[in-house]
C-alpha cells in the first residue's frame, strides 16, 4: 500500500520534541510492515532559504504588531497555497490511503483528498481549538471559526486516531462522528533507546562521574513542570551532597526563570543544563541518569501521551511522575516507577529519597520499566497498529466505494 503522510509541523526532521519524532518514527514503523510511506513536511521552516536573516528579521517585526489581528487570517491563507502543493503531491504519488494531522485551521488536505476519492485517517494528537483559546489569548478570532474547521476534519475523516483516552473523551462530546475515536498511544524506539546504553561520555562531559544524577527531558514550559522541579533543587541538594540535576532541553517562557534561580542560588555546578540535543543523543544522555522525572503539573485536562515517558522506561531508568492521565496507565506505581499527586512536592521528594538511598530499588523499578516498555510500548508495536488500520480503511473504502466515512472497528491491540 501506498501511503502518504502530511504533517505540519515546523521543521519535522530538526526539532527534538515529541510530537516531531513520533511522526517520524511511527512512519517508519508503518513503513517496517510492508507499505510504502513517504512523508510530506507542509510547513516552511520560519528562516530558511536565501536572505533567510532579513526575513526573519522582517518576520518578527511586522508579527510585532500586526500577529494578534492577522494572525487567523495568515492561518486561513496557507490552505490555498498548501491546496496546490498537495494537489501536485497526490497526483504524481496516486497514494491509495493518506494520513493527515490535525493542525489548526488547516483544511485543504482533507478537503482535497474527499475531491480525489482517497481515503484518509486524520492523527488527531491534540485538540487544537482549545490549546489556541487557553495557551494562545494573545490573537484575535472569529467565535467558532477553528472549531468548525477541527470538527469539519473530525468529520470527514475515515477513521480518527488520538493518543489518549481522555482525548477520545473530549472529542467524542463534540458528538460531530459517527464512528468511535481510535486509541493508539505514542511509544519509544526501543531499539534505541534501552538499558545497555554508554553512559561514560555524557557523564564525563558534565562531571557527574561519583554522583547521583536526576534527570529531565523537555522543553521550559510551563505544561512541562518546570517550577515543579525548580522546587526540587535546594531540599534535593541540601539533603545529598553527591545529588546532581541533568536537565536536557532547550527553549521555553521559563528557561530565564530556571537560569536565573540557579545563578541566585549558586546552583550551576549541581544543576547542569546541557541546551539542544538533537533527538539521535538523547539515548545516551538518559543512560547517564539515575533517577528521571515527569514533574508535570496539575493541568485540568491532561490529554497528552509523552513520548519521554515511555523513552525513560524503555532505558530502564525509575520514573517519578505526576499522577496525570496516560501517564496513570504507562507506570505502575511502586513497581515501574513512583506515581505523585500533581505539586505534591513532599510527595516528589520523598520517592526521590527512597530512590537515592536504595540502588537496589532503582535498579528493580528500572529493570521492570524496560521490560514493560520493550512489551508495550515499541514503536514498532504502535506502528503494527496503525498498519492493521490502513488496510482496514482502505479495504472499506474500496468496498463501499463511496467517500463518506465508514465504521472502523478499533483492533484489538488498539482498544
Amino acid at each position: 500500500m501506498k501511503i502518504a503522510y502530511f504533517n505540519y509541523l515546523y521543521d519535522l526532521y530538526g526539532a527534538s520534541i515529541g510530537s516531531t519524532i513520533k511522526g517520524i518514527k511511527l512512519m517508519e514503523a508503518i513503513g517496517q510492515c510492508g507499505h510504502e510511506v513517504k512523508i510530506y513536511w507542509r510547513q516552511e521552516t520560519p528562516g530558511s532559504g536565501a536572505n533567510a536573516t532579513y526575513r526573519t528579521n522582517v518576520r518578527e517585526k511586522l508579527k510585532k504588531y500586526l500577529a494578534r489581528y492577522l494572525h487567523e487570517a495568515n492561518q486561513l491563507f496557507k490552505n490555498f497555497r498548501y491546496l496546490r502543493e498537495e494537489q501536485r503531491i497526490l497526483k504524481a504519488e496516486k497514494p491509495d490511503l493518506l494520513i493527515t494531522r490535525l493542525d489548526a485551521y488547516v483544511f485543504s488536505s482533507m478537503w482535497l483528498a474527499k475531491k480525489m476519492n482517497i481515503p484518509v485517517i486524520l492523527e488527531a494528537d491534540s485538540p487544537v481549538t482549545y490549546e489556541l483559546r487557553t495557551f494562545h489569548k494573545e490573537y484575535l478570532t472569529v467565535p467558532r471559526l477553528l472549531e468548525t474547521i477541527e470538527n469539519y476534519n473530525l468529520r470527514q475523516a475515515d477513521a480518527a486516531v488520538v493518543v489518549s483516552n481522555v482525548l477520545a473523551d473530549y472529542f467524542a462530546r463534540r458528538r460531530v462522528r459517527q464512528d468511535d475515536y481510535i486509541v493508539i498511544p505514542n511509544g519509544a524506539d526501543t531499539a534505541r533507546f534501552h538499558p545497555n546504553i554508554s553512559a561514560a561520555e555524557v557523564r564525563q562531559r558534565f562531571h557527574l562521574n561519583n554522583n547521583i544524577v536526576i534527570g529531565f527531558i523537555g522543553s521550559f514550559h510551563y505544561w512541562h513542570g518546570v517550577e515543579n522541579l525548580i522546587a526540587l533543587f535546594k531540599p534535593v541538594l541540601e539533603q545529598y551532597e553527591r545529588a546532581k540535576f541533568l536537565l536536557v532541553g532547550e527553549g521555553g517562557p521559563l528557561k530565564p526563570k530556571l537560569e536565573s534561580y540557579i545563578n541566585t542560588h549558586q546552583l550551576s555546578g549541581r544543576v547542569c543544563l546541557t541546551g539542544h540535543v538533537p533527538h539521535d543523543e538523547v539515548p545516551k544522555h538518559i543512560a547517564a541518569m539515575d533517577i528521571v522525572l515527569a514533574p508535570y503539573p496539575d493541568l485540568p485536562f491532561f490529554y497528552y501521551s509523552p513520548v519521554k515517558v515511555y523513552e525513560y522506561m524503555a532505558c530502564g531508568k525509575p520514573v517519578v511522575a505526576s499522577e496525570l492521565g496516560q501517564i496513570t496507565e504507562a507506570i505502575e506505581h511502586g513497581v515501574s516507577g513512583f506515581l505523585v499527586k500533581p505539586g505534591d512536592i513532599a510527595g516528589y521528594l520523598q520517592h526521590l529519597f527512597r530512590l537515592m538511598e536504595s540502588p537496589k530499588l532503582r535498579q528493580k523499578l528500572g529493570q521492570k520499566a524496560a521490560e514493560t516498555a520493550a512489551a508495550n510500548f515499541a514503536w514498532a508495536a504502535r506502528g503494527k497498529q496503525w498498519a492493521e488500520l490502513c488496510e482496514r480503511v482502505l479495504e472499506q473504502h474500496r468496498q463501499a466505494k463511496k467517500t463518506a466515512p465508514g465504521t472502523i472497528e478499533p483492533s484489538p491491540a488498539s482498544a
